[in-house]
């Protein structure tokens, strides 16, 4: 049986790297990372008089597919993954499958505000960082990575991003097993990762298909 294991905090924590690097002292062979952005809902189904729509908040996302493809893994079967592009802000169709490994690390925002996916891990960490460093990472990434216009993050930071994580997300840190302060994370990463490997377990591996 598969083991979730929930990464989650503020927009530019440092959810990703976490989990990348988690996933590299696991081995790729045995662990596989489930981005929750891939789960936005479409956007034609959430614009209202051509306005761009919240991401920030719980109805932005499908969480019943989140939990039904987790639930699958956990029972070592395989299931066909959504795959999210930013660029036009819709599904991307997908027929491949993703086979389970022994450990599925979910990252991303409102992970452990849902009451579904926060009870069916079997780790959660959360990642605490400041408003202003998580700003500062926001404005690079939007308009290095996503092609954003610089006035357009800094409005949706000040809009959107920071009133939900004040809302839903801080609020969520008191679900988590483990909470990891950013000054630690970058300085001591070895020890963070130590520290989250001392409380997983050891598994075996079979699969089927869902």
């Amino acid at each position: 049986m598969s083991h979730i294991i929930v990464i989650s905090g503020g927009s530019c924590s440092g959810k990703t790297t976490l989990a990348r690097l988690l996933q590299e002292r696991l081995g790729p062979n045995r662990s596989m990372i489930i981005c929750q952005d891939d789960y936005y809902l479409d956007i034609r189904e959430r614009v209202t008089d051509d306005k761009i729509p919240n991401f920030d908040i719980p109805d932005a996302l499908d969480f019943n597919l989140l939990l039904e493809n987790l639930e699958c893994l956990k029972e070592n079967k395989s299931v066909v993954l959504p795959k999210y592009d930013f660029s036009v802000h819709q599904r991307i169709d997908s027929s491949s499958l993703t086979d389970p490994k022994d450990f599925i690390i979910v990252e991303g925002l409102l992970l452990l505000d849902n009451p579904g996916i926060r009870n069916f891990s079997d780790l959660s960490v959360y990642l605490s960082c400041s408003k202003d460093i998580r700003f500062e990472r926001r404005l690079t990434r939007d308009v290095k990575e996503r092609k954003r216009i610089k006035e357009f993050v800094i409005k949706q930071f000040s809009n959107d991003v920071e009133p939900a994580h004040v809302k839903y997300i801080k609020p969520s840190s008191v679900h988590a097993d483990l909470i990891i302060d950013q000054n630690d994370f970058i300085n001591s990463v070895d020890q963070v990762l130590e520290t989250i490997m001392d409380l997983l377990p050891k598994v075996d591996s079979k699969k089927s298909v869902c």
